[in-house]
């Protein structure tokens, strides 16, 4: 069984720190180890902390900072799923139960996080009780009415974070710039949405929290400075403010397909599941499918554009630009797909698309030749913005366009 590894940064405010790690105890049957990262307290905490077994505790002098400290517990880890749990937090029967639940219902999931009583954003839910030590009943309550519920979302806090290990080792983990804190959660999320990861809230997971604790070291105009200085650190290393890109809409798609009487249903299934989260509406061309692909694409539901290829074999590009109404074209062969990470990938692309590449290109796998047993790597510009200039390489199935304002990618394209 997978085992979760629980990092906890403490300063100073042991009864809180006692509180959680004691809940955690009590509510977490799943195989955990907990990491405490001591950011240089100087009441009793670090005495406490060398007290309890189950601890592994790394200490630093002085306070690095929350990003800092969480890399350092991250480092540490051996768990195959990563939480990052604030000290002043009281965890609820079954929050992890669900928490891992949905961060494994989907391979496309990448990170969770529950509700609370006090977090910014979409996680907060109102409450009805008046004293931490009724949280516990609360939540059950709750959990038994949201069963199930779960939510996409651009971005949760870090007050609590569930992430697979994968998508760390892919991404990365917080950004020390941000220092003491603030933005570091943000951008992870960022980076997590730009790989093409989902994030979702899980509504029947509760969590206390007392809230800006540990922060509460800083005075209010000390706060604000840092809230300022770190989103101005975010805005400089992402170009813009980062909550816009966070919540941006994603490019709109247009994916083509050729089909003809020997289209293989087989592997036309294969290719459209690969890119069916992708794809706004499709643009089938060609001439007598068979009635299997025919029943196949009648099923489909997004808008379905239908047109003949002309003796060429050439697309008429005149009226796919009148007939499509998403922002890119995506051309896609029957006989390919994009397998595993890479779909996933070029969803984070899709995000990230902002009308200012002309033209996208990806990794293609092919042979030369049948009586080649390797395969060569070629770059092709296989997506297009539907308003620009380009032309049309029809040997080799390649877009042109002009101005070549062209985003690389790595993500690769095989054969089936």
């Amino acid at each position: 069984m997978n085992r979760t590894s629980i990092i906890i940064l403490t300063h100073n405010q042991i009864y809180l720190t006692y509180l959680c790690l004691e809940s955690i105890r009590r509510h977490t049957p799943e195989p955990y180890e907990i990491i405490v990262v001591d950011n240089g307290s100087t009441d009793r905490t670090v005495k406490y902390l060398l007290g309890q077994p189950d601890v592994l505790l790394i200490q630093n002098e002085t306070n690095l900072g929350f990003a800092k400290g969480c890399n350092q517990g991250y480092a540490a880890a051996t768990g195959d799923t990563i939480l990052f749990l604030n000290n002043d937090t009281i965890v609820t029967p079954g929050w992890l139960t669900r928490m891992l639940s949905a961060l494994y219902s989907d391979t496309i999931i990448g990170m969770v996080g529950p509700v609370s009583n006090y977090v910014s954003g979409r996680q907060q839910i109102p409450v009805h009780y008046q004293d931490f030590s009724e949280a516990e009943a609360f939540s059950i309550q709750h959990a038994a009415q949201h069963k199930g519920q779960r939510s996409d979302e651009r971005r949760i806090v870090g007050f609590c974070m569930l992430v697979k290990r994968e998508v760390l080792e892919e991404v990365g983990c917080f950004d020390e710039q941000y220092g003491l804190g603030n933005y570091e959660d943000d951008d992870l999320c960022l980076r997590v949405l730009n790989s093409g990861y989902r994030i979702q809230i899980v509504y029947d997971s509760f969590i206390h929290h007392f809230g800006h604790m540990t922060m509460g070291i800083l005075n209010e105009s000390s706060l604000h400075e840092l809230l300022v200085l770190n989103r101005e650190k975010a805005r400089q290393k992402w170009g813009a403010d980062i909550h816009s890109l966070i919540y941006k809409e994603p490019a709109t798609m247009s994916v083509i397909v050729p089909i003809g009487p020997a289209t293989s249903c087989r592997q036309l299934k294969q290719m459209m599941e690969s890119v069916r989260h992708l794809a706004d509406e499709w643009i089938l061309l060609g001439n007598q499918p068979s009635d299997e692909v025919k029943d196949y694409v009648s099923g489909l539901t997004c808008r379905v554009i239908t047109s003949e290829l002309g003796d060429s074999g050439v697309p008429d590009w005149s009226y796919m630009r009148s007939a499509a109404t998403k922002q890119y074209l995506l051309w896609m062969n029957p006989e390919e797909w994009f397998a595993g990470a890479q779909a996933r990938r070029l969803a984070g692309v899709k995000l990230q698309l902002d009308g200012d590449a002309n033209g996208i290109s990806i990794l293609y796998n092919m042979k030369l030749s049948s009586a080649d047993s390797g395969l060569v790597t070629l770059r092709r510009i296989r997506m297009v913005r539907r308003e620009a200039e380009f032309s049309w390489n029809a040997a080799i199935h390649e877009f042109i366009p002009n101005p070549a304002a062209i985003r690389n990618t790595d993500i690769c394209l095989t054969l089936q």
